[in-house]
């Protein structure tokens, strides 16, 4: 994995540095169009001074991370660069496809002079991307809470349950101490009967004291049923296992490593991460539950939905994709996981994949909402409610 992961390292790192030299000659043509009396040559230095700074995230991200003092500034330059570049990119391209099919089209010489003033010699890329990756910034930490009703065909001494699940908060990214505080105080107004965390709530950024207080702060969430706990990839990069589940020791948070727990008569399966070796398939998990009871799977990453509706789970709850995150990769992501959003259906199975809460790396998101999901799961078949 290591070495596809560097692979992914070394292409991105070629295509930034295109991209790089593409905006260069085109934010040195700004330069040079207003008479700027900054020269020319500063956008490539700036330009590049913030690709080291994004470069050296990515590769020494494991020695960075050792020193407080210098993560927060390296990632919140990288976050910045990154959304930057990205909209640039995107954006004086798209005014150059419009200035061409304007000037096929005939398009009146004041519209064509209007768009040249405020586009090619204007300053509208680079403000645009600037609003862009201000907003970006502020979208990370704007919690939303999506809601769903599903139906599920299995009769259960509860006639419905409340649920929330949450899932890929990466404490230590975007989201710290107030952060986590504001988080349990939604969870606690929506009044589930059981709360899911899906995974990934720790990653390479978490620190020590962010870890225990984040386990704390969620395990005195009181619920009827409940909190339950998977792990996520992210958990698994960290090494060691057994120092990662001790945060949730004493919590009120209840781990499931590829084993099942009740609530009620529901069966909860938690599955380990996808990427551990010695993951169990989810038949065996199963065995032994009574066939006829309302399975509920809690699986960090979207990519065995077939193995689960083949075993008669009911729902699947996972996280995983932030859906892309940034946009345009929400449109991306797809193609790297089973689904990377939403809700799916498979005859009586459903599941559900949330955008995650926090962020991955660098705290910003344009492509998805950072999201509490909400679910009133209905037994004995009444019907699915439209996603909120």
């Amino acid at each position: 994995m290591m070495g596809r992961f560097m692979i992914f390292l070394a292409v991105s790192s070629a295509v930034l540095i295109v991209v790089n030299i593409y905006l260069s000659k085109r934010y040195a043509r700004l330069l040079r169009d207003h008479s700027s009396l900054i020269p020319e040559s500063a956008a490539a230095y700036v330009l590049f001074s913030g690709l080291a700074v994004f470069l050296s995230s990515l590769f020494f991200q494991n020695r960075i991370y050792q020193h407080r003092a210098l993560t927060l500034p390296v990632r919140y330059i990288s976050a910045f660069y990154i959304c930057m570049v990205i909209y640039s990119f995107l954006l004086f391209p798209l005014g150059d496809t419009l200035t061409f099919l304007g000037s096929i089209l005939s398009a009146p010489r004041k519209l064509d002079s209007f768009f040249s003033r405020v586009y090619a010699k204007g300053l509208f890329v680079p403000a645009a991307a600037l609003i862009i990756t201000l907003y970006a910034f502020c979208n990370a930490v704007d919690f939303k809470v999506t809601e769903y009703e599903v139906s599920v065909d299995k009769t259960s001494s509860i006639p419905s349950l409340d649920a929330v699940m949450i899932s890929d908060l990466h404490v230590g990214t975007s989201i710290g101490k107030k952060e986590i505080t504001e988080i349990k105080a939604m969870i606690e107004e929506l009044s589930p009967q059981i709360l899911f965390i899906c995974g990934d709530l720790f990653d390479h950024a978490s620190y020590d004291e962010i870890m225990r207080f984040s386990a704390e702060e969620l395990g005195s969430i009181r619920t009827e049923y409940g909190t339950f706990f998977v792990t996520g990839n992210h958990e698994y990069y960290l090494g060691d296992m057994s120092k990662v589940l001790s945060y949730f020791e004493g919590t009120g948070i209840k781990v499931l490593r590829d084993e099942t727990a009740m609530a009620g008569d529901i069966y909860i399966a938690g599955r380990k991460d996808i990427r551990e070796a010695d993951r169990i398939p989810l038949s065996k998990i199963l065995e032994g539950t009574e066939k006829g009871s309302p399975v509920i799977v809690l699986d960090h990453q979207p990519n065995a939905i077939d193995e689960a509706a083949k075993n008669s789970v009911d729902l699947q709850l996972s996280g995983h994709t932030h859906n892309g995150q940034l946009f345009p990769f929400n449109y991306i992501v797809g193609l790297a996981n089973h689904t990377h959003y939403g809700i799916v259906e498979d005859g009586v199975y459903r599941a559900i994949v949330s955008s995650g809460l926090g962020t991955w790396k660098y705290p910003v998101r344009t492509g998805s909402p950072s999201e509490i999901v909400r679910v009133r799961i209905n037994f004995a078949g009444q019907g699915d409610a439209a996603v909120q």
